[in-house]
């Protein structure tokens, strides 16, 4: 499944939100308009935007009609039926909203990391250096603060806050425990779904927000895009080992090179015994920064798909999959509803 595929029921929605973002971020200061054509003609997939749209326009099943609608009501006014602008324009809003934190939080990631490529090509503070691109982050903040102001609804700035909130807890847990090898797995998971899935989480619940969804309707999608998010997580720590920079457009092993504890690894150190596991801590420690040798690069890999690293991931990523997809069965079946399953199986098994 091609993702022009997936997105041919939205088409016309993310032409229109291409519009809305680039209107949002038009500057009259040349540098700014500079890096931000940059920003845009290195764009990613747009997922998040995506999640929104697709989101916004779900249709919950009638209680009566058999499908588990479980009583959840339908919006006044459905939005593919395009009968009221107000609603279409929450929608972009929204999907614009999302793209903003989005990019900012990367832009501010590139300098936390010190990570000079990004899809393949050259991130803003490799460019621009860090003070522009501190600045940059914080210009693409303050631009989704304004599209939260226009939007005028409270619970999306309760939600954006939240969001906002988690994912600073998580950056920071992550450099607390950047050289903790033996932490629990409840660590790990509260880290990504701070750090990744709490961004997913809030496109879905202001996907359903804007489409005129209930609260628990709006509860329910959190949970969804949480769950999606953590698979999301654990099949990029899978890209890192076992990727091509060439798909991934980011150097592989840059998890090891940062001391990022990954599911792979933190699964294969508990399966192995202590002495093999501290010989590959220590080989992990040594590999740190960008002088590491790609012989024992291979050797960290090697040890952790013998020991069922790998393995244990996938399975995992799966089984949040499945969970995610299967909050979905409370809605009608419909070209959207399809869109967005194969949105959440393109999302956690990709190459790239």
């Amino acid at each position: 499944m091609r993702l022009k595929d997936i997105i041919e029921p939205i088409k016309t929605d993310l032409e229109a939100f291409e519009k809305e973002f680039k209107a949002i971020l038009k500057s009259d200061i040349f540098l700014i308009d500079k890096v931000v054509h940059y920003l845009i003609s290195h764009r990613g997939k747009r997922l998040r935007p995506m999640l929104v749209l697709l989101v916004s326009r779900l249709t919950p099943a009638s209680p009566l009609n058999g499908n588990g609608g479980e009583g959840l009501p339908a919006p006044a006014v459905h939005p593919a039926n395009n009968g009221h602008n107000s609603i279409n324009d929450k929608r972009l809003k929204a999907a614009a909203i999302l793209e903003l934190l989005h990019t900012a939080t990367l832009v501010h990631d590139d300098v936390v990391d010190d990570s000079y490529r990004r899809r393949g090509f050259p991130t803003i503070n490799s460019i621009w250096k860090n003070k522009i691109s501190v600045l940059m982050g914080d210009y693409l903040f303050s631009k989704s603060l304004l599209a939260m102001l226009h939007l005028g609804d409270l619970k999306t700035f309760s939600i954006i806050s939240h969001t906002a909130e988690r994912m600073s807890q998580g950056e920071l847990l992550q450099v607390e425990r950047s050289r903790d090898y033996w932490m629990e797995e409840e660590i790990y998971f509260r880290l990504i779904a701070d750090k990744t899935a709490a961004l997913l989480a809030a496109s879905c619940q202001l996907g359903a927000l804007a489409g005129g969804q209930s609260e628990a309707a709006i509860d329910r999608f959190g949970e969804f895009g949480e769950k999606l998010g953590i698979a999301f997580q654990i099949r990029d720590d899978i890209l890192d080992l076992l990727g091509e920079e060439s798909s991934t457009g980011k150097p592989i092993g840059n998890d090891i090179r940062e001391n990022k504890i990954t599911l792979p690894l933190l699964h294969a150190l508990k399966q192995a015994d202590r002495r093999e596991a501290k010989a590959i801590i220590r080989l992990v420690k040594k590999n740190a920064g960008w002088r590491s040798r790609p012989s024992d690069y291979r050797d960290i890999v090697n040890f952790i798909e013998r020991h069922g690293g790998v393995t244990y991931a996938m399975q995992t990523a799966n089984r949040f999959t499945e969970e995610a997809v299967a909050l979905l069965q409370s809605y009608q079946d419909s070209p959207v509803k399809t869109s967005l399953i194969n949105l959440v199986r393109f999302i956690t098994a990709r190459e790239h």
